[in-house]
């Protein structure tokens, strides 16, 4: 089997469990013959390096900007390595399956051009390994959560997890935390493979503590120190040993380590705290056989491997019940559990056990370890589940992270031929280009073209009117008194036959493979009503400005697609969508959205720049001020008020961290940066 496996951290980089397990997975799967590629994400790589170490081929790359492309750092990730990714298929081939982190939302590009049918991904299985996703961490941390960019990798991570064919989480206690927060999604439990390190020596444990992982709320450090602060007070003489990188402490504006430095300072001058900085597994080995008692007082946690290692090496372990450790650890027997408010009396209880008792509680502790985390018998597990997952049917319903009901949706045909609606005033210079554009559409996509004058007055554009009328094929000329953009659409809607709808303005252009794409879409999933894509911007500007699929709440506080030129189902646009003609000054065509979404109809963002935008001096959108923008999304407010009470909360929190929504044209980075692409 050609395994690919796309990771953030792999060997010889230390300090996080996705790196060990990234390691010991590849030489498992290696182990038994598969051919592996891993694809990491390294800074030091400088550009693109391919090796092959002990039979396992290791990809790391470092360039990810692409001036044109406005995306910030995870999206770009995120796309970077679908890019490479292509490039593998492209050179050599599909692999049989492809294996990513939910963390950071890295596999998200590469699921949204295999759930929008792109033929280079959508036959190839990809499966989910959970291990802790920031969108689950960040309100543990109190980190900036609804802060954009933030927010936007949360999504990006759960939309990995909705839309990959199989997730798997090392414990119970993700998968818990997992289906609560994305209900109905479908997660198999195979702890991570872990190969227990030769018998420790023994060696004499000393009378010291030891922590070890980030300096991060999640795992719990400030817990610990205030713990052992009244047990220090009280003549409890075991120092702490603290071993791994340090963490934003988002509340007090600084470092944990600046803060444990500040506030613990009498403690670290008596020796009671010694801060150390990561280091290698090697190292760790000492501390771990040196520790008298190794505390993980996680408030939340997956399975760490930080677990693994100090059972492994036959250390007394002190754990709260706050993740997947309570599965592994047998209170009393292999160590101890306690709830984080026990946690100081749990540590006494601990350091007051004899040789004897230490000594076999390691060895249980070792034992349970090696039993539990198996390589081979998890690589089985894991391979029944991949088999389960190799030969299954495409989904019929697009993966949406929040769907919402729509049984209620009137049925409609999925056969037909495309309408294409072009409302037109006074761009008699444009009209042409726009509809060579659609003489380029395959010869095979049966379509009818629709142009809707809305009351033109130069003497340029009724010229040009006559000559389309006269030039382009399947085109159709209709003429009406000036109504505004809103009518003029929704007429050229209500004189369409084709089963699916088509709006593209008089100036803009289409890529030949954007209609076409669409309506596979639409034809292929029960759930979606109207397909976007990406906008090439033309004229005065060249950037690319990615679209996303349109849910709450991002999709109430900013337009998230190219609602100028989508594809619909012609019937559910015109039961739920038509334009509110109050709209005068814009922003109608976000209305409609939102209102096709509060009808539970669902839409998707084709991520190719399928759509040729017209950047001039002129245009309407260029007529926008906060004036009337405020107005606009008053009304489109007022009009949606149901969908947007459900989601007051979170739009509230998006408000309070990225300001107002005319501010923000891109969730991808932090709302100051915008200004740099204007």
């Amino acid at each position: 089997m050609k395994f690919w496996l796309l990771t953030t951290e792999y060997p010889p980089f230390f300090g996080g469990g996705i790196a060990t397990y990234a390691g010991l997975t590849a030489q498992l799967f290696s182990d038994y013959g598969h051919e592996v590629t891993v694809i990491v994400y390294d800074e030091q790589a400088q550009g693109r390096k391919e090796l092959v170490i002990e039979g396992i081929r290791v990809i790391r790359f470092s360039s990810l900007w692409d001036s044109h492309l406005m995306l910030g750092y995870p999206a770009q990730l995120s796309y970077a390595y679908a890019k490479i990714v292509e490039d593998l298929i492209v050179r050599e081939g599909p692999p049989d399956l492809i294996e990513s982190q939910e963390y950071l939302g890295i596999a998200a590009h590469l699921l949204q051009r295999k759930r929008t049918l792109d033929p280079l991904f959508v036959n190839i299985p990809v499966i989910i390994t959970a291990h802790n996703p920031k969108f689950l961490l960040d309100p543990i941390d109190r980190a900036p959560t609804y802060q954009f960019p933030d927010y936007w990798t949360g999504e990006l991570e759960r939309f990995s997890l909705r839309a990959a064919d199989g997730v798997i989480s090392p414990s119970a206690f993700l998968r818990t935390a997992l289906t609560h927060s994305l209900p109905d999604l479908s997660v198999e439990v195979i702890p991570n493979p872990y190969r227990v390190p030769p018998q420790p020596a023994k060696t004499s444990r000393q009378e010291r503590l030891l922590y070890v992982g980030r300096l991060q709320l999640f795992k719990g450090i400030l817990d610990l120190l205030e713990a052992l602060v009244p047990l220090w007070n009280d003549g409890f003489t075991w120092p702490l040993d603290i071993v791994g990188h340090d963490s934003p402490y988002y509340p007090k504006g600084t470092s944990f380590k600046s803060y444990i430095d500040t506030r613990y300072q009498p403690y670290l001058r008596k020796g009671l705290i010694r801060l150390h900085p990561a280091i290698s597994s090697e190292e760790l080995g000492a501390f771990y056989a040196q520790a008298g008692c190794v505390i993980l007082p996680s408030r939340f946690d997956n399975l760490p491997y930080v677990l693994l290692e100090a059972m492994s090496y036959e250390c007394v372990v002190v754990a709260t019940q706050s993740g997947g450790q309570k599965e592994v650890i047998i209170d009393g027997e292999s160590g101890f559990l306690c709830q984080a408010e026990h946690l100081g009396r749990t540590i006494k209880r601990a350091t007051e056990l004899s040789l004897d008792q230490q000594s076999t509680m390691g060895h249980q502790a070792r034992t349970r370890v090696a039993s539990w985390t198996d390589p081979e018998s998890i690589y089985e597990k894991k391979m029944d589940y991949i088999r389960s997952l190799l030969h299954g049917d495409q989904p019929r319903s697009f993966p949406v992270i929040r769907p919402t009901p729509s049984s209620e949706l009137i049925p409609v045909s999925k056969q037909g031929h495309l309408s294409i609606v072009i409302p037109f005033y006074n761009l008699g210079p444009y009209l042409l280009e726009t509809l060579d554009s659609l003489m380029q559409l395959p010869s095979s996509l049966n379509k009818e073209i629709i142009v809707v004058d809305d009351g033109s007055t130069d003497g340029v554009s009724i010229a040009t009117l006559r000559k389309a009328a006269r030039t382009y094929p399947d085109t159709t000329i209709y003429r009406t008194p000036n109504q505004g953009l809103a009518r003029a659409r929704n007429f050229g809607a209500s004189k369409a036959t084709g089963t699916f709808l088509a709006f593209l303005d008089a100036d803009d252009k289409v890529d030949p493979r954007y209609y076409p794409r669409a309506i596979k879409i639409l034809q292929h999933y029960d759930n979606v009503s109207f397909v976007g894509c990406w906008a090439q911007y033309f004229g005065v500007d060249h950037h690319i400005w990615p679209t996303w699929n349109p849910e709450p709440p991002y999709a109430l506080f900013h337009n998230p697609l190219n609602t100028s030129a989508l594809v619909y189902l012609r019937d559910h646009f015109l039961a739920y969508g038509q334009n509110d003609p109050e709209m005068e000054y814009g922003m109608e065509d976000y209305e409609s959205l939102i209102r096709m979404l509060s009808h539970g109809c669902h839409g998707v963002a084709i991520p190719e720049p399928y759509f040729f935008y017209r950047v001039r001096p002129h245009s309407m959108s260029r007529e926008f001020n906060q004036a009337n923008q405020q107005y606009l999304y008053r009304l489109i407010v007022q009009k949606n008020r149901t969908l947007y009470m459900q989601y007051a909360d979170e739009l509230f929190f998006l408000f309070n961290a990225n300001g107002p929504q005319y501010s923000v044209d891109n969730p991808t980075v932090p709302p100051p940066l915008m200004g740099a692409w204007r």
